[in-house]
C-alpha cells in the first residue's frame, strides 16, 4: 500500500525546506531523489512541480542541461547516477487496520539487497532518508527477504546512528574454524558468556564477550585471524576496514592470530584475560 507523506512522518536529517536557509556553497550542490517505485517517483515529480510553480526561489536546484542536473528516479532505474545529496524516499504505509503488506517492490525479490546497496551509495556527501515507517514497523519474522532485512538495518542506523547487532536467535554456536572454537572455549573457561557471529550482513564479529556487569552490552569483540587473513591482501584490507567501522561505533576489538595462539597458547590466554579484566575495571 502506498501512502502520501505528511508532516507527521519521519525525516532523518534536515527537512527539505531548511535548504533555502543554508549557505550558498551548499545550495550549489547537486541533488537527486530515489523512490521505491515508478508510482512513488511520479507522485514526487508532481509535488515538486507544484512547489516550483509556487516558489521561484527553488529554481536554482533545477537547472537543466547539466551533467549533474536534478533527477527523480525509482530504485530500479538509478544505477550509475551520483549526486552530492540524495533524498531517499521509503513511502510505504500500513492499512487502516494496522497491517503492513511485506511488498517493497524490487527490494523484496531475490537480490533486492543489491538494489538497496546501489541506492544508498549514490550520494557524494550525504543522504536524507525520508520514511513513513519506523524500524520496528517492519516485521522481519514475516519475511525471509534479505533486502527487507537490510532495509530495516539501514533505517535503524539512520535513526539511531548505530548499526544494529544481532546474534543467533537460538543457542547454536557458529564457528568458522577449530581455532575460533578453541578461543571460545578459553573465554567460557574464564567465566564469560560469549556470543558467536554477532553483527549484520558482512559486518560480523567472530566472538563477542558479554559485559558481566551490563548483560545487554558487549565488553569486547574478538577477531580470530587464520591463514586466509595472512595470505590475502584483499582479506586483510577488508577486515581492517571492518574493524575501523566497529571501532567507530564504540566497539573494543581484540585480534588473535592463529599462529601465535597455537605457539604460545598460555601466553595469549593470559594476555586476553588481562585485557578483559582491564576493560571491566574501566
Amino acid at each position: 500500500m502506498r501512502t502520501k507523506l505528511n508532516k507527521n512522518q519521519l525525516v532523518f536529517g534536515k527537512n527539505i525546506s531548511n535548504y533555502t536557509k543554508l549557505p550558498s556553497s551548499i545550495l550549489e550542490r547537486s541533488l537527486g531523489v530515489i523512490a521505491f517505485s515508478d508510482a512513488q517517483a511520479t507522485e514526487i515529480r508532481d509535488q515538486i512541480g507544484f512547489l516550483r510553480r509556487n516558489n521561484s526561489s527553488m529554481e536554482n536546484f533545477f537547472k537543466e542541461g547539466q551533467m549533474d542536473e536534478f533527477f527523480v528516479k525509482s530504485l530500479e532505474n538509478v544505477q550509475g547516477d551520483e549526486r552530492d545529496v540524495i533524498f531517499f524516499s521509503i513511502d510505504f504505509g500500513k492499512t487502516p487496520d494496522g497491517n503492513l503488506h511485506i511488498n517493497f517492490g524490487p527490494l523484496t525479490k531475490n537480490g533486492g539487497e543489491r538494489r538497496l546497496n546501489v541506492a544508498i551509495t549514490r550520494a557524494k556527501y550525504h543522504i536524507k532518508l525520508i520514511s513513513s515507517l519506523l524500524p520496528q514497523d517492519i516485521p522481519l519474522e514475516r519475511t525471509k527477504s534479505i533486502g527487507v532485512h537490510r532495509l530495516r538495518d539501514y533505517v535503524e542506523m539512520a535513526r539511531s546512528g548505530h548499526l544494529p547487532t544481532y546474534s543467533s536467535t537460538d543457542n547454536t554456536k557458529v564457528f568458522d574454524s577449530p581455532f575460533e572454537e578453541d578461543v571460545y572455549e578459553a573465554l567460557v573457561n574464564m567465566g564469560y558468556d560469549v556470543h558467536t557471529q554477532v553483527g549484520a550482513s558482512g559486518y560480523k564479529i567472530d566472538l563477542a564477550v558479554v559485559n558481566p556487569s551490563r548483560p545487554d552490552s558487549y565488553l569486547c569483540g574478538i577477531e580470530c585471524d587464520g591463514k586466509t587473513y595472512h595470505s590475502s591482501k584483499v582479506a586483510r584490507d577488508r577486515d581492517r576496514l571492518r574493524q575501523q567501522v566497529f571501532e567507530n561505533l564504540g566497539w573494543k576489538i581484540h585480534r588473535i592470530w592463529s599462529q601465535e595462539w597455537f605457539k604460545k597458547r598460555k601466553f595469549e590466554i593470559t594476555r586476553l584475560k588481562n585485557l578483559l579484566n582491564k576493560l571491566e575495571s574501566e
